[in-house]
């Protein structure tokens, strides 16, 4: 297959149709093809996807869900499948990684995340405690990022998810990440300022409607939700001042 060719990227669309959705796995496809690009000549354009109407190469592929992937022949709706493919199609930069301490403490935090904004754990002890895990193992280190000078897949995989969970627990339980947590704010400030993170962000608005939707979750009402959608697309990469 000629590795030149376009790939199409398709993630889930915003709450308007058009805007990037709130999608951690989306968010994480897309930096990765940004990173790859970086390296060698790749080709690719993201198309968002409304599931009431999805675009006409969509339905012609049978694809199902997002994020997914085409690639000349080559259509893929399975995340792990996508990733190997990317990875296998496109081996440089290398993303991979072998830390088993920074594999460890990112494991259960948006697992602890999710039980804190539905109400299943009322308390956000649990959640502090996985943040904390993440700044501990970062203060240990004098790398940028988890496992080095630049991003792998880990941080791919951590980096969308810890901004979902600073903006949806913010909005809907009041909850702030704790800005004693230096060095896991220092993380976030190091991915707002790298352009891979910034333009494949969705806005807070997404966000924060896409998790208010869920089952068991603080709803919002008609009013804040249109307001929302009205408003000009805000995203939060503002850091706090952290105490020395």
């Amino acid at each position: 297959m000629d590795s030149l060719e376009e790939i199409m990227l398709f993630v889930k669309a915003g709450d308007d149709g058009k805007r990037y959705g709130a999608c951690p796995f989306c968010q994480r496809l897309f930096m990765i093809l940004l990173a790859k690009a970086t390296q060698q000549q790749l080709q690719f354009k993201v198309a968002t996807v409304s599931f009431a109407k999805p675009p006409d190469v969509f339905r012609k592929l049978t694809l199902r869900r997002v994020p997914a992937l085409v690639h000349g022949e080559t259509a893929l709706d399975n995340f792990d499948e996508i990733l190997q493919y990317l990875d296998d199609t496109f081996p440089t930069p290398s993303l991979d990684y072998d830390d088993v301490d920074a594999d460890k403490c990112c494991r259960d935090v948006f697992q602890k995340f999710c039980y804190y904004v539905k109400d299943v754990s009322k308390d956000p002890s649990h959640l502090e405690a996985e943040l904390a895990k993440i700044n501990d193992v970062l203060a240990s280190r004098t790398s940028q990022f988890l496992c080095g000078d630049h991003m792998t897949h880990l941080d791919f995989e951590l980096l969308p998810k810890l901004h979902q969970i600073r903006v949806a627990a913010k909005a809907l339980k009041g909850f702030e990440i704790s800005s004693k947590l230096k060095h896991l704010w220092g993380y976030l400030a190091r991915a707002y300022s790298d352009d891979m993170f910034r333009q494949a962000c969705p806005p807070d608005q997404e966000i924060i409607v896409h998790w208010a939707e869920k089952p068991e979750t603080p709803n919002l009402s008609m009013e804040e939700k249109a307001r929302l959608a009205r408003e000009k697309p805000k995203y939060s990469f503002d850091i706090p001042i952290c105490p020395l």
